[in-house]
């Protein structure tokens, strides 16, 4: 399908590997022109080296602190020098990690007693700060051409959270993420902007290979006894994978999709408990 993306201009953070590469392959795969930043270099430059061998010159690396505002306006600027005005702006940073290899310690696991409040300025500034400072240094780019596309790639504890597992922080911080995107969904309607918040689920990405790496020792059990676990509560009955997290954002910013904004889309394979 043509999406009609050529020549757009587009950021992807966290766009060197999981869900934010493969939004950034079929970006470039549609025409688009696409930066993707992340802080590791080497990998940003691998994923670079790819796409260019399939969309050559539609893609660009900067190595940034996509939590930072001033990492993110650095890369806003970048873009413009490289491609031109933002169009499409991906917001795909993953929560605080705490240390797997500790014992005891997950991704934004613990209690709210066992959790101090730097933890919380931790998970805010991963999430929400990073997808409010993608959004705010974009928006005039998107106004002054009256079209745009706001994504944040986020999770479905925004809707429900995940009482089953030892996580406090993201389920706290992702309700607000989605809450901003809706408020900004009104504000920027008039202007020809959408905002969209991808709520995804169990999605096969290495870093999701790796925390239930750490779920399973942390229980005592297998890998594959973690992963059927998980599995056999999607009634879908089986995991997704980033390929269609990045085909709905493709959609999203094209023009047939032009009148959805302001939502918060589960892509879980019905295991949301509230739609």
């Amino acid at each position: 399908m043509d999406y009609k993306l050529a020549g757009r201009v587009a950021i992807v953070s966290g766009g060197s590997r999981g869900i934010g590469r493969a939004i950034a392959e079929l970006l470039a795969t549609e025409g688009a022109r696409v930066v993707i930043a992340s802080r590791t270099l080497s990998n940003l430059e691998e994923t670079a080296a790819h796409i260019e061998t399939f969309a050559p010159g539609r893609v660009h690396a900067v190595a940034a602190d996509m939590t930072d505002p001033a990492g993110v306006e650095d890369v806003v600027a970048q873009t413009r020098a490289h491609f031109g005005p933002v169009e499409i702006a991906v917001s795909n940073v993953i929560g605080h990690v705490i240390d797997v290899s500790r014992e005891g310690e997950g991704p934004g696991a613990g209690s709210f007693a066992s959790l101090g409040s730097q933890d919380y300025r931790d998970e805010f500034r991963q999430l929400f700060v990073s997808s409010w400072a993608l959004a705010r240094a974009c928006i005039p780019d998107m106004q002054a051409q009256g079209w745009g596309r706001i994504f944040n790639i986020g999770s479905h504890v925004a809707r429900e959270p995940a009482t089953h597992l030892p996580h406090v922080l993201p389920n706290v911080v992702r309700p607000a993420v989605a809450g901003m995107h809706r408020l900004l969904a009104a504000r920027l309607a008039a202007d020809g902007i959408t905002v969209n918040n991808i709520l995804t689920g169990s999605i096969l990405t290495e870093r999701n290979a790796s925390y239930w790496q750490w779920l399973a020792g942390s229980r005592g059990q297998t890998v594959e006894q973690v992963t059927a676990e998980a599995t056999a509560h999607i009634p879908l009955g089986r995991m997704g994978q980033p390929s269609e997290m990045a085909a709905l954002v493709a959609f999203l910013s094209s023009e047939q999709a032009s009148r959805i904004t302001g939502q918060s889309l589960s892509v879980t394979g019905g295991t949301a408990a509230h739609v």
